[in-house]
């Protein structure tokens, strides 16, 4: 009975010692190369909306340069964030500072704020946003690209049209954050305004490769 007892005990600490380790991946810093696919899926209807891929095209200082694809489009599109993959411009819009990203080094409980301009380089319109983000968290979560441990992070972001205050939105996005590869595993956001649903989408890992 004692040694049943002791084994036990053993196998605890084994999967305890495991799963912390799991959490303390260090995969490295960003590389050129470093490729992510997601599904976009309309959280109302459950249909597919788009598949795209994100591949590391340059790091440059601050931020990194994405290539973006988009399945059954010709031409690829860019995006560019900075470090915390906070976005600064994606072609459409950019923000100054960049958006709030992701603050690392992430632990349960840590808390970050965020004020800022995006304008729209195609119609001029200008938004004023602010945000608070929140780790409330650790989850293990299951895709197609495999199984991840990550932190839930909770974040609320209000837009307000600079020049129409009337005219505003809130975007809140819950993320899952896998410190393993870099980046989220799944993203879930739900855009309201006039106290209506506008938008309610997610993004789901298909696959990912990093260079070595």
């Amino acid at each position: 009975m004692l040694g049943r007892t002791i084994a036990k005990s053993l196998a605890i600490q084994l999967l305890l010692v495991g799963y912390c380790a799991a959490q303390e991946v260090d995969p490295g810093p960003v590389r050129v190369g470093d490729r992510w696919s997601y599904d976009i899926n309309d959280e109302v209807t459950g249909d597919l909306k788009n598949a795209v891929t994100f591949v590391v095209a340059e790091i440059k200082q601050n931020e990194i340069t994405t290539r973006v694809s988009v399945r059954g489009r010709d031409r690829p599109g860019t995006v560019i964030y900075d470090s915390d993959w906070g976005k600064i411009d994606d072609g459409v819009w950019k923000y100054r500072p960049a958006d709030m990203g992701i603050r690392k080094a992430l632990q349960v409980g840590k808390e970050w704020r965020s004020e800022g301009n995006v304008t729209n380089i195609q119609s001029g319109v200008a938004l004023r946003l602010s945000g608070v983000a929140k780790v409330v968290g650790q989850e293990q979560v299951t895709t197609q690209a495999g199984t991840f441990d990550t932190f839930r992070i909770e974040m609320t972001v209000r837009q307000i049209n600079t020049k129409d205050q009337t005219r505003s939105s809130t975007a809140i996005h819950v993320t899952w954050y896998a410190p393993a590869i870099n980046r989220w595993v799944r993203k879930k956001t739900d855009v309201r305004s006039e106290g209506r649903l506008r938008e309610s989408f997610s993004e789901e890992l298909t696959e990912y490769s990093r260079r070595p």
